[in-house]
């Protein structure tokens, strides 16, 4: 059986994420950091088995590109910027995460539309406005859940990521907003590109799994909607 591409690239990313982790936990353990910031830091490794875990109980196949795209997120938010603290010494760190998260959940949102539709043969295009719209408010509902996976981590831990003590509510918003904004330019591209109007790049990584699940061809522009 011919392996899936970006095989290697993922085994890349899995190897450094891994390390990368060992690295952000134990650094913060023999610094003298937060205990629960660096076991959470060394936890961390444990991402690496949640996608072969979702893909065993949803019956899908491996698409790396997506993967090794998550992975790289995931290590930029949680092992930087929480771990080792990057969202209190870099200003703008919380604002570029959550500005990433917007576009990178709208695209994994795309993959949960084709995952749940009912005529999955169905041309990529078709019914694409339904898809961009269903990307944008899954993105909007994983914005909600991040900032309060944020404050439960400040009242497990301490780290006042939101700011709680002083502008919690403001920071919040401000945080949401951001998404909000990548969340609009996304779902614009899903739609451009899945009416064939403008191909984008960064729908390369759900193209990959939409070929791996649903078929090795990628025929966007048909459909209406």
């Amino acid at each position: 059986m011919e392996k899936p591409r970006y095989s290697r690239l993922l085994l890349v990313t899995v190897i450094g994420y891994v390390l990368g982790c060992l690295a952000t936990g134990g650094y913060v353990l023999l610094s003298g950091g937060a205990a629960a910031r660096g076991v959470g830091g060394l936890a961390g490794t444990l991402f690496v088995l949640v996608f072969p875990l979702l893909r065993r109980i949803f019956r899908l196949k491996k698409a790396p590109l997506l993967d090794a795209v998550l992975l790289v997120f995931i290590f930029l938010a949680f092992s930087l910027g929480t771990v080792l603290g990057l969202y209190s010494y870099i200003w703008w760190y919380d604002l570029a995460a959550h500005g990433i998260s917007g576009f990178l959940f709208t695209m994994v949102g795309l993959c949960l539309y084709w995952m749940v539709r009912e005529d999955k043969s169905a041309p990529v295009g078709k019914d694409a406005l339904a898809a961009a719209g269903f990307a944008f408010f899954f993105s909007q509902f994983v914005a909600g859940l991040w900032e309060i996976f944020e404050y439960v981590g400040f009242l497990l831990t301490g780290h006042d990521s939101q700011n709680v003590a002083a502008t919690g509510v403001g920071d919040t918003m401000e945080d949401m907003m951001i998404c909000l904004a990548g969340s609009l330019i996304m779902a614009a591209a899903v739609w451009l590109h899945l009416k064939g109007k403008h191909r984008s790049l960064l729908l390369l990584p759900a193209e990959e799994f939409y070929r791996a699940n649903y078929g090795a061809a990628y025929p966007a522009g048909e459909g209406d909607g």
